[in-house]
């Protein structure tokens, strides 16, 4: 038995050995990729893509995804869409759900490739997967956005209500709209005001002038032509251009004590501090712009 022990007892150093080794190894390759995020940082691309390369080459998922953002930046490389598509197809194939997001907004922008819904969509399915409430949002905006034929309101409204329900802003503002116009669900101003509400607690301008609206038209409260203004004047402030359109219109049906009362609350009120975006949230790379919804007017 005494030999056997002996065997045992080196197969347990040899085992302890691997796996310091590949302890070793991991902290190795972590601190490779700290020194290529730090490069990456202050604009050093050649050493980040120096660094990143090797791991990329074999078969890395985050790797893949950063030298995929330095081909569609240019950065490092000669900026060159058709090799980021190839980078983050290999890193979304791995699950990476940043990868597969940017892959949702390619296919939604046409970049690099014909502009495809349904490629699109399901990359963002895949993001959404992971959490990413901007994934969700765009999603709802596939559902929405473009001809007709191709809306799904039940779709959109589900996935704007768990973007909405992530802090995503613009979504609780589409979520919001859907139920101020009846699409898809029961025309219901109470929701609408509430979503908007959520909007505009986050800063999102637009759901400041459909608030205003709202106010003045009395639909989900009561008319109030004095709240009205208020809105308008926030959300023009915000940078909202229909803002600026609409604001004389309760603005002129103001008594001067109305008008007063109004300015006064308007130089207490502050701006809801911007959300800080992470340096390194890869959700944001790429995004596209808002949409402009179509103008909602005032009922005269």
């Amino acid at each position: 038995m005494h030999w056997q022990s002996r065997v045992v007892r080196k197969l347990f150093i040899l085992l302890a050995l691997i796996l310091a080794a590949a302890a070793s190894q991991a902290l190795s390759a972590a601190a490779d990729f700290q020194l290529g995020l730090e490069a990456y940082q202050r604009g050093d691309y050649a050493t980040a893509l120096q660094v990143w390369t090797p791991y990329a080459d074999r078969g890395d998922g985050n790797a893949e995804y950063n030298l995929g953002l330095m081909y569609a930046h240019g950065q490092g490389v000669p900026k060159d869409i058709t090799k980021a598509i190839e980078w983050y197809r290999k890193a979304a194939d791995q699950g990476v759900g940043a990868a597969q997001y940017n892959l949702g907004v390619i296919y939604a922008k046409g970049e690099g490739v014909p502009v495809d819904r349904e490629e699109s969509a399901k990359w963002f399915r895949k993001a959404a997967e992971h959490g990413m409430g901007r994934a969700m949002n765009n999603l709802g905006r596939v559902y929405t956005d473009g001809p007709e034929a191709s809306h799904n309101d039940s779709e959109a409204l589900k996935w704007y209500r768990d973007a909405a329900d992530k802090g995503v802003a613009s979504a609780a503002f589409d979520l919001g709209l859907m139920y101020d116009l009846g699409h898809g669900v029961a025309q219901s101003f109470d929701e609408a005001l509430k979503w908007y509400q959520k909007a505009a607690d986050a800063g999102y301008a637009p759901a400041y002038t459909n608030i205003g609206i709202l106010y003045y038209n009395a639909q989900g409260v009561k008319r109030d032509l004095v709240q009205s203004y208020i809105w308008l004047s926030r959300a023009q402030k915000m940078g909202d251009p229909r803002a600026a359109e609409l604001i004389d219109i309760p603005g002129s049906r103001l008594k001067p004590g109305q008008l007063k009362k109004a300015q006064a609350e308007l130089a207490q009120w502050q701006p809801p501090a911007a959300q800080p975006s992470p340096a390194a949230d890869p959700t944001l790379l790429f995004a596209p712009p808002p949409t402009t919804p179509a103008p909602k007017t005032i009922q005269q």
